[in-house]
């Protein structure tokens, strides 16, 4: 009986993965998204101004570049990765400006970066209320090409987290903390 029910949560995640999928992909483009090839988006990523030290990315400074990438080859899917590390705590200075970079290379998947005070756990089908910044849904990387856009967040002190609203996303894993301190 309890194989049952692991079965059936299991197909209702496969569901929802699967509906969200469609749903990002429906969702009208946002015209400030742009499209690299992958040489762009190593340069993209390079451009990240933290220190990674064991699983988290310290920022410094007055304004910060934080580049996060959904699910680069190599990494689990679905997962953030920024400065080579998978979903890291990002420990940024309270007063900075951040100035994200949110790159998708999964070819097939749309996915969003959005920051919330709301921690986890998260719902397969996520209703992740408020969202203080972030991209939206992104369009499924096509002909060869990624996409990617950037955004401005001027934080007050405190725990965020940024998260991937498409559903089943987030409940499986597709998230991390930012401490503004």
């Amino acid at each position: 009986m309890n194989s049952n029910r692991t079965v059936a949560a299991g197909l209702s995640t496969i569901m929802a993965a699967a509906l969200g999928i469609g749903t990002a992909m429906a969702a009208p483009l946002d015209t400030t998204w742009k499209t690299a090839t992958l040489p762009q988006v190593k340069t993209l990523l390079a451009k990240d101004s933290g220190k990674a030290s064991g699983r988290t990315v310290t920022y410094s400074g007055k304004t910060v570049h934080v580049v996060a990438a959904a699910v680069l080859p190599g990494f689990p899917f679905p997962s953030f990765e920024i400065h080579d590390l998978k979903n890291p705590t990002l420990d940024i200075p309270a007063g900075a400006t951040v100035d994200i970079t949110f790159i998708n290379t999964n070819k097939g998947f749309g996915h969003s970066f959005d920051i919330t005070k709301k921690g986890p756990p998260y719902a397969v089908m996520p209703n992740i209320q408020p969202i203080l910044a972030g991209t939206g849904f992104s369009p499924a990387p096509k002909g060869g090409k990624f996409g990617y856009t950037h955004f401005t967040w001027h934080p007050a002190a405190g725990t965020y987290y940024y998260v991937c609203q498409i559903p089943g996303h987030a409940a499986t894993g597709m998230f991390g903390k930012i401490m503004v301190k």
